[in-house]
């Protein structure tokens, strides 16, 4: 400094320093730092705020307030419920079942549907001196749908109070819920049973008279089925030969 001017070397740095005072809170800050503190958040949110307060302050692009981190997802409004709702929530629908065994066809098309039928029932008539008895038709009215199925489903809940008073006997009493389906096979048709405990006495000899034979011309009246079998759960050897103590036909 000569005659109070100032030197212009010491002007120039003066002015730096006053510059870079100035400007100091305006340097870019130190990325690797700030990538380091920005790891230490344990929460990813925590983390995202404090990038964008810092970018803000800084005024440092988005890249340093994102830090390797993805953007945190906005709160997800719900409706009043407390369940989300529309077609991205909503459960699908479930699968409708196979139609079952019960459901499939047990008359041909073609027969009535509508209104009501005579058909006959076979019962039971005990016979002086004989060991088994005589298998009579009775007559009912039953719904024309299904007929075969309603047929032996009346057979099984036995005979009416009228029918028991004209000396008519059954081994079936409010027995229709051991049935579970009629199938037909081109003309030969199934029933299916849960069971048939208790319907006969295990000594019984006349086990196909009183069993067997009314089910069976039940079944057999009706001009599309030639031939009625009958099963227990699915299997025919229950039947016949658990049951009848016989064979399996052929």
């Amino acid at each position: 400094m000569s005659d109070g001017v100032p030197d212009e070397g010491v002007t120039r740095a003066a002015l730096r320093r006053a510059a870079g005072a100035a400007a100091g809170d305006a340097r870019p800050p130190d990325v690797a730092d700030l990538r380091r503190r920005v790891r230490r958040r344990r929460s990813r949110g925590v983390a995202g705020a404090a990038g964008v307060v810092v970018a803000g302050l800084l005024g440092v692009p988005a890249l340093v307030a994102a830090v390797e981190e993805p953007p945190a997802r906005g709160p997800v409004v719900a409706g009043p419920s407390s369940s989300p709702t529309g077609p991205a929530s909503a459960s699908p629908a479930p699968s409708s079942a196979g139609p079952s065994e019960d459901s499939e066809p047990v008359q041909p098309t073609g027969e009535p549907t509508t209104g009501t039928r005579r058909v006959k029932l076979f019962l039971l008539r005990e016979r002086a001196g004989q060991q088994c008895p005589q298998v009579v038709p009775v007559t009912r009215e039953l719904p024309a749908q299904g007929v075969a199925k309603q047929a032996l489903r009346a057979l099984l809940e036995g005979p009416t109070e009228a029918e028991r008073a004209a000396g008519l006997t059954s081994v079936f009493d409010r027995d229709s819920h051991r049935f579970q389906y009629l199938k037909l096979d081109g003309p030969r048709a199934r029933a299916d049973f849960t069971d048939l405990d208790g319907i006969l006495d295990p000594d019984d000899s006349c086990e196909k008279t009183k069993l067997l034979e009314p089910m069976q011309r039940t079944l057999e009246q009706f001009k599309w089925i030639e031939e009625a079998r009958f099963s227990i759960r699915g299997d025919q050897r229950a039947f016949y030969v658990d049951v009848l103590h016989d064979r399996v036909p052929n």
